[in-house]
């Protein structure tokens, strides 16, 4: 899916209006469905460069906007049967609740739950509009950075494009040092949905207590 994706962009040739548009519907549509994000950026990072940075971030801002109103005014039940069916969503959902923008940006900045999934999730949750819509916009940046600049030197790499063996080693340390910082990241959303995962399984285990008491 993704490489059709890549393939259909790179039909429009350079960057201009036309193909920025696309672009930007692309990643728009994306907040929707479940495509790999991840790799669609490093393939439009690979064909564009840093200088698509801008259309990505506009148009998956738009779609996540979107997402979330969808969820939150349209589908807000059927998205929340859903997460009852997976108990790691609810962790999410009650992260959320309880920290507000703190989780979504963790997650928007490095997680393993697609960014689709977040959209609509979040939606249900208590968070208002514009704290998520600052929190995805400022925390998306810095994965989407990390993965056009990692797409354009794979592509540098593959052309020969990097004038000396210096110059690729700085790129590739440089793609590193933001790989290292998603990690520790991750660790940190891992560790606060942990603690979430915990103050939800003593609030179930309290009710279950009390409704045992009562009988």
């Amino acid at each position: 899916m993704t490489d059709i994706l890549v393939e259909w962009l790179r039909s429009f040739g350079s960057l201009s209006l036309f193909s920025g548009t696309m672009v930007a519907i692309v990643f728009a549509v994306a907040a929707f469905v479940f495509v790999p994000r991840t790799f669609l950026t490093l393939g439009v990072g690979g064909l564009y460069g840093m200088s698509v940075v801008p259309v990505i971030m506009i148009g998956a801002t738009v779609g996540s906007v979107l997402a979330f109103l969808a969820a939150r005014y349209f589908a807000a039940d059927h998205v929340q049967r859903w997460i009852g069916r997976h108990p790691s969503m609810r962790v999410i959902a009650d992260a959320v609740d309880a920290e507000g923008w703190r989780i979504v940006a963790l997650l928007r900045f490095a997680s393993p739950t697609p960014s689709s999934v977040q959209n609509y999730v979040f939606g249900v949750t208590r968070i208002g509009l514009w704290p998520y819509t600052l929190a995805s916009v400022v925390f998306t940046i810095p994965q989407t950075l990390f993965y056009v600049y990692s797409g354009s030197i794979g592509r540098s790499l593959l052309l020969d494009d990097i004038s000396s063996p210096l110059g690729a080693m700085v790129a590739l340390a440089g793609a590193g040092c933001l790989a290292a910082s998603g990690l520790l990241i991750w660790r940190k959303a891992r560790e606060s949905l942990r603690q979430a995962e915990l103050r939800h399984s003593v609030r179930a285990n309290s009710g279950v207590v009390g409704r045992s008491a009562e009988i």
